[in-house]
């Protein structure tokens, strides 16, 4: 669908002014031309206005929001380069949406990501590097609390749809759960994600589960493993007595700094990113299940 630019203002709440200027200064718009010479916009068009307007209410300039609704465009339509290449890009421009306090910039992201990635890659090349960095940017001023809450409950939402029907199957069962206290769920949703793509079954509890619960379902399903995630272990330590009796069925302690929490307790340590503990458990069982 073509639109002047009277009916582009009038869809998106902006002024015919306004657009001009954005078209002049940010090359935002593409329109075509009549043989009149009159400009015709594009739904594309249509739908980065849009998102520049939603930006800017976020709180962005008109520069920062534009250059980031480009950045997006410009990395999904690419030609598909090298692989090295495409992580780069694939990962500034999930930066830039986390930056951008807009839910939809960030979700347009990911599925330009998944698009042009394998889940693996996208997994341990984009998403676990960008969500360091934002963390990072947290701790050191860059990032205020309302834009790191903001991306990764946008990220978590959009990666949960990938998850749907992931307890499904006939493959090995895992249970996913972070202890007490515990909300930062991200990572372990990344990680399950990460078994269901080499055929697991996922029972997904998340954040802040009691360790009772984590028992009395445990029993139920009887998993093949149990995995606990922390963003912080140490500050879990008084779990260590309980935590020692999730040792049947197996159990491993996932995260960071829970090397010491894991040898107090007698459970296994994961060390690796999700990815690459995700094969490594895999081929673990398949060699044991071998006759």
């Amino acid at each position: 669908m073509l639109l002047r630019i009277g009916a582009l203002s009038g869809q998106t709440g902006v002024s015919i002014d306004v657009l001009r200027s954005w078209e002049r200064r940010y090359a935002l718009l593409k329109p075509a031309r009549t043989p009149g010479g009159f400009r015709l916009y594009t739904t594309e068009d249509r739908r980065r206005v849009l998102m520049v307007k939603e930006l800017i209410g976020a709180g962005a300039s008109a520069a920062e929001a534009a250059q980031q609704v480009l950045s997006l465009d410009t990395v999904g339509m690419a030609g598909a380069p090298a692989l090295g290449t495409s992580a780069d890009e694939c990962r500034s421009a999930l930066s830039a949406a986390f930056r951008s306090f807009s839910g939809a910039s960030i979700e347009a992201a990911v599925d330009m990501i998944l698009s042009r990635l394998d889940l693996d890659t996208a997994i341990a090349t984009v998403f676990i590097p960008a969500l360091r960095t934002l963390g990072d940017d947290w701790a050191e001023g860059r990032a205020t609390i309302g834009q790191e809450h903001l991306a990764v409950n946008a990220l978590r939402g959009r990666l949960l749809g990938l998850a749907r029907g992931w307890d499904r199957g006939f493959g090995p069962r895992a249970l996913l759960a972070c202890p007490p206290g515990e909300y930062h769920d991200i990572s372990l949703v990344l990680f399950g994600l990460a078994l269901r793509h080499r055929g697991w079954r996922v029972t997904f509890l998340g954040a802040d589960t009691p360790l009772e619960t984590i028992l009395e379902l445990s029993k139920e399903i009887k998993p093949r493993l149990t995995v606990l995630y922390s963003a912080l272990w140490p500050e879990r330590a008084e779990l260590a007595p309980s935590l020692a009796r999730l040792s049947s069925p197996p159990t491993a302690l996932a995260g960071a700094t829970g090397e010491e929490v894991a040898a107090t307790t007698g459970l296994r340590w994961l060390s690796g990113d999700p990815v690459s503990e995700a094969e490594s458990l895999t081929r673990e069982l398949e060699r044991s299940d071998d006759p």
